[in-house]
């Protein structure tokens, strides 16, 4: 009976905290094939669902999502615009806009490409995350950031806009009141582009004043501030790619450019660039030293040092704040020299000798042995 009671209380305990789990979810996965089935999908989904491209979608109108949180899986497929019977919803040519507070979409696994304006935009407060979008071919741009928010995990810009690649628009249109929501762009993973030009665009001429850029604690690329525009850095600090000159106010950190720590091994120099404030472990150093390519394979690393006299030993912990010499403590590698054999030849007189003296040997140890068992 209390085995009983005890597996009772430990099933109302789990029921419980599933039911409080803010993760426990009811969510589904709905699969499309057509533009009809996606909206209707859209329609009837709830927060935490899940629609899934079974097949490439031409839309004849732009899709608006508003006061919902779902993700469209494209599961590689393509979303564009038809080339007949295109109906723009006002002055909105984009794809798919996640419109107005309350919405947050996620698109994934998806390429947008042949909009009249945009692939996608985020509207007026609306959150937009973009996780393997390939955005090409789009009339005005990639992707609109309208008073919105935009989180970039993983994206592919290619060539979108007439004049030039406008990748991620940041703008504020006339139609959102002045008090309204500011564009925010959060990078939280990596973006890759073939073009060089205006991947970030501030819009000119509409009522953007203000926005911010973020970057999460695990992000491999940084978007940041450097005067009046912002710079996409890779995981070494070194700018991609850098916004036009704009005199709206920009909030986030600031891009700094990297200190160099150089390497002396005697007379060979490596050069390391390191973004200022951070550290390097010595295993860092070592992986960017390749003695051979430096034509000293017969010496070993024994240390690293901040002097040239080689008595400090360097220090690893302190973050590098300006440029700084390591000095590299360099031994040469002993070689094992073979055991020289004997290079004269054995002859047969010699081993001859040596038989006759082990058989006269033997022979005396076996006449001593003889008599002593006489005896």
């Amino acid at each position: 009976m209390k085995n009983m009671k005890k597996i009772v209380l430990f099933f109302i305990a789990l029921l419980i905290a599933v039911i409080l789990n803010p993760n426990f979810s009811n969510a589904t996965n709905r699969q499309v094939s057509s533009e009809e089935e996606l909206r209707q999908a859209i329609t009837d989904s709830q927060n935490g669902d899940v629609i899934e491209l079974s097949k490439d979608i031409v839309l004849t109108s732009p899709i608006e999502i508003t006061g919902k949180e779902l993700t469209i899986n494209g599961n590689g497929k393509t979303v564009t615009r038809a080339a007949e019977g295109w109906n723009a919803a006002g002055d909105n040519g984009s794809l798919i806009t996640a419109g107005s507070n309350g919405t947050k979409v996620t698109l994934m696994n998806i390429t947008l490409t042949g909009a009249q304006k945009y692939g996608a935009q985020t509207y007026n407060g609306a959150y937009l995350i973009l996780d393997g979008v390939t955005v090409d071919n789009n009339g005005f741009g990639g992707i609109l950031v309208n008073a919105g928010t935009l989180e970039v995990k993983n994206v592919t810009l290619k060539k979108n806009g007439q004049q030039s690649n406008n990748g991620i628009e940041i703008a504020k249109g006339n139609s959102i009141s002045t008090g309204d929501n500011k564009p925010e762009l959060i990078m939280n993973g990596t973006i890759t582009s073939t073009e060089k030009e205006n991947v970030v665009y501030i819009a000119v001429n509409d009522k953007l004043t203000e926005f911010e850029v973020k970057n999460t604690e695990t992000t491999v690329d940084k978007i940041l501030t450097q005067g009046n525009k912002v710079v996409i850095t890779d995981e070494n600090n070194n700018i991609l790619y850098e916004s036009n000159e704009s005199e709206v106010t920009i909030a986030g950190d600031d891009f700094t450019e990297n200190v160099i720590v150089t390497v002396y091994l005697m007379e060979k120099t490596v050069t390391i660039p390191v973004q200022p404030g951070t550290t390097l472990t010595k295993e860092d150093v070592e992986g960017k030293i390749d003695l051979s390519s430096l034509g000293i394979a017969n010496y070993k690393i024994d240390g690293f040092y901040a002097d040239e006299a080689l008595t400090t030993e360097f220090d690893f912990v302190t973050p590098i704040t300006t440029n700084v010499s390591i000095y590299t403590k360099l031994s040469p590698i002993e070689v094992a020299v073979p055991e020289e054999k004997d290079p004269t030849p054995k002859t047969g007189i010699e081993n001859e000798l040596g038989i006759a003296i082990v058989a006269i040997i033997v022979a005396i140890s076996t006449i001593a042995l003889l008599k002593k068992e006489e005896r």
